[in-house]
């Protein structure tokens, strides 16, 4: 709308141009045309389609390691035949000392002592429970006795040491469990002295930490319990996101199979076993939801706390939201092609 007082502004001008120039007849002036307002929106149609989310996710993989024993042998690594993460069962040489092999076995008690004939204890009862797997004697005993003797001499032929019928101590591990993927880290290596007590014997975990990482924006988005797809050539992987967690401003969670155990179950051996591994993965937000899609800014509030579009006219169309994704919203109750208002930018 135009002014009154620029109205007469307009007026005054015509006359006075009136005037001046008589002959050529009347003058008309009138005042500029007014601005349209500005649309408060436009409208868009609701379409069948589809929404979802996700976000990139650093993944992280790295096999744990445990103390199952301590060394018992003394002097200076020789060799070291066993490689890092490879699985070894009863009798097999982790390593040698001053060119004496150093045996594992299983067993609760560890080793403590040198056993020859005469001794008695449950360390001898583990040692016979092996040689009985091995067909060199017939039964397990508690005793160090002289048919225990003789079958621990085959036994040292069979490993190519001198078949004294007596143990080191040192010239065995007993491990609660077998088998186990053995890690020799860094205190374990040819040339390096070792004594009775030390270092620790490392074993991997059966299957590597899976952990996801993210950002501040990212974590806002996610919560335990999304999906996670795993990418390691040429496997992917689906895992479960736990219960995230922030520490020195990094939220991070591990990541599980669906079924709560590993995420790479038989296929973990893609996966170093050496340091820490890099991955890429994505985590999912919001699952695909297909149906009625209309923008997120479409939705208005009902005082009775329901959601509704408005139409053309401005009325209410009650609509149900399912799903809600990246600015548009997947809706029921209403049908594909109606147009709905949207806020204008």
């Amino acid at each position: 709308m135009v002014s009154r007082r620029s109205t007469a502004a307009w007026t005054a001008l015509g006359l006075a141009a009136g005037a001046a120039i008589g002959w050529a007849g009347a003058v008309v002036v009138r005042p500029p045309d007014e601005v349209a307002p500005e649309a408060s929106h436009v409208m868009v149609e609701a379409f069948d389609g589809e929404v979802s989310q996700s976000v990139s996710t650093a993944i992280t993989a790295t096999w744990p390691r445990r103390n199952v024993a301590l060394n018992q042998a003394s002097g200076t690594i020789t060799r070291l035949p066993v490689a890092e993460g490879q699985q070894v069962q009863a009798g097999d040489v982790l390593y040698w000392v001053d060119e004496r092999p150093v045996v594992i076995l299983s067993g609760e008690v560890p080793s403590f002592r040198a056993l020859a004939r005469g001794a008695v204890g449950r360390d001898v009862t583990q040692l016979t429970d092996f040689l009985v797997t091995r067909d060199l004697i017939a039964t397990s005993s508690p005793r160090y006795d002289g048919r225990v003797q003789a079958a621990v001499r085959a036994w040292q032929q069979q490993l190519g040491v001198p078949a004294t019928g007596e143990l080191h101590r040192g010239d065995i591990v007993f491990v609660p469990t077998l088998p186990l993927n053995f890690s020799p880290g860094e205190d374990l290596a040819v040339g390096q002295p070792v004594s009775a007590g030390e270092p620790a014997i490392h074993a991997l975990a059966e299957y590597p930490s899976i952990t996801a990482t993210f950002g501040d924006l990212q974590a806002r988005l996610v919560s335990a319990g999304k999906p996670v797809q795993i990418a390691a050539p040429p496997h992917t992987w689906t895992g479960i996101l736990g219960t995230p967690s922030v520490a020195n401003g990094v939220t991070t969670a591990e990541v599980t199979g669906p079924d709560g155990g590993s995420v790479c179950a038989d296929e973990c051996t893609a996966i170093p076993t050496a340091g820490t591994t890099a991955l890429t993965g994505d985590t999912e937000i919001q699952p695909t939801v297909t149906g009625v899609v209309v923008p997120v800014a479409a939705l208005v509030s009902l005082a009775d706390g329901g959601t509704a579009v408005l139409d053309r006219d401005g009325l209410h169309l009650p609509v149900t939201v399912t799903a809600r994704a990246k600015g548009m919203a997947v809706v029921t109750g209403l049908a594909s092609g109606t147009a709905v208002r949207v806020p204008a930018p």
